[in-house]
C-alpha cells in the first residue's frame, strides 16, 4: 500500500487514520481528533486524493476503515510511533546546536531524585537536561508524543507489568522505598497515640500511585492495630514529609526523599513499626534510536539509580 510509505504520510494525517481504526467509525473518529465530523470527512476525502487509495469504506453504516487499511493497522501505528520518536530528538536539538536531553519522570521521582539526575547525566556529550514531570499516566503520554527521550516512573513488582510496544524499550533501573517517617520531636507521641488505637496519617488521594500503594500494601497491615485519621492529604511528597516533620501524622514518602532527613536525626524513620513498600524504577524510551547522547543516558542512569538503590 502507497498509505505506508513514509514520504506520503505526515504524522498528522497518520493520526487521523489511526483514530478511524481505533474507534472504527467517522463519527467518533472526529470527536477523538475534537472536530466536527464533516470536516473529519473531507480530511480523509482529500488524504484518500493524495494517495489515490480508499481509506473509508462507505458501504458499510457506519462508516468505517477499509478492510485493507486495518490489515495493516500495526504497520500505520508503527509508522506514526517513529514520526513521533523522529520529532522528539529533532526538539532535543537546541537552536545553538547544543544537545538538550529531555526526561519526564513521575511527581515523586522528580522531587526526590532530580537534581541528582541532571549532574549525573550532564557532561561533554550532554550539555543540558530538560527535567519534566507529570503523574505516572502521562509520562507515558508525554513519551509517545514525542515530548520527552525518556521516561522514569514507580512500579510495584507486583503490579501486572504491562505489554511495551515493541518500538519501546523497558529496564527496571533501581528500586525505592516508601517509608513511614516522623518529625524527630513528635515521633514518640505519635507511636503512644497509635497503641491506643489512634494514628494520626499524612494522607495521599487514591487515584495518585503513591495513595494506592499506601491503600493496597500499607493500610491493611495498620487498621489491625487501631483506627487511622487521616489528618491531612497531598499529592505532593515534599508536602508531606514537611507536614511529618511538623508533627502533624506520619508520611509514607520514598526513602530517596527522606533519608537526608532520617540520617541527619530531623526525621525518625518508623517504617519497622508502621510498615513500608518496595518500588521498582522503570525506564522507558524508544528502543530504536541510534543517539549516542540517549545511549549513554541509559548506562548513567542505571548506574545512578543501582547506587541510589
Amino acid at each position: 500500500m502507497r498509505i505506508l510509505h513514509k514520504h506520503y504520510m505526515r504524522l498528522d494525517w497518520l493520526e487521523d487514520v489511526i483514530a478511524l481504526l481505533d474507534t472504527g467509525g467517522v463519527a467518533e473518529a472526529a470527536k477523538a481528533r475534537n472536530i466536527t465530523q464533516p470536516a473529519f470527512s473531507r480530511r480523509m476525502r482529500a488524504l484518500e486524493d493524495v494517495l489515490g487509495i480508499a481509506i473509508v469504506d462507505r458501504t458499510a453504516r457506519p462508516s468505517g476503515p477499509t478492510e485493507a487499511v486495518r490489515d495493516h493497522s500495526d504497520r500505520l501505528r508503527r509508522l506514526a510511533d517513529e514520526q513521533r520518536a523522529l520529532m522528539a530528538a529533532i526538539r532535543q536539538a537546541q537552536a545553538t546546536g547544543a544537545p538538550q536531553l529531555v526526561l519526564v519522570c513521575q511527581h515523586a521521582i522528580t522531587t526526590s531524585l532530580g537534581p541528582r539526575i541532571v549532574a549525573n547525566l550532564r557532561d561533554s556529550k550532554i550539555n543540558s537536561v530538560r527535567l519534566r514531570s507529570a503523574n505516572r499516566s502521562e509520562c507515558e503520554a508525554v513519551l509517545f508524543a514525542g515530548g520527552a527521550a525518556l521516561s522514569l516512573t514507580y512500579q510495584m513488582e507486583s503490579e501486572p507489568t504491562r505489554a511495551t510496544p515493541a518500538l519501546l524499550k523497558r529496564e527496571v533501573l533501581g528500586s525505592d522505598q516508601l517509608v513511614a517517617v516522623a518529625g524527630a520531636n513528635h515521633a514518640k507521641s505519635q507511636m503512644w497515640q497509635m497503641h491506643q488505637g489512634r494514628l494520626q496519617i499524612i494522607g495521599y488521594p487514591s487515584d495518585v500511585f503513591l495513595g494506592a500503594v499506601f491503600s493496597r500494601h500499607i493500610a491493611p497491615g495498620l487498621t489491625q492495630q487501631g483506627e487511622l485519621s487521616v489528618a491531612a492529604e497531598t499529592a505532593l511528597t515534599p508536602a508531606a514529609l514537611q507536614m511529618a516533620r511538623a508533627g502533624i501524622g506520619i508520611a509514607w514518602v520514598p526513602l530517596a526523599l527522606a533519608g537526608e532527613g532520617i540520617e541527619d536525626g530531623s526525621l525518625i524513620n518508623l517504617s519497622d513499626e508502621l510498615g513500608s513498600a518496595e518500588m521498582q524504577i522503570v525506564a522507558h524510551g524508544w528502543a530504536e534510536s541510534d543517539s549516542l547522547m540517549i545511549r549513554q543516558a541509559w548506562l548513567k542512569l542505571a548506574h545512578l539509580m543501582k547506587a541510589a538503590s
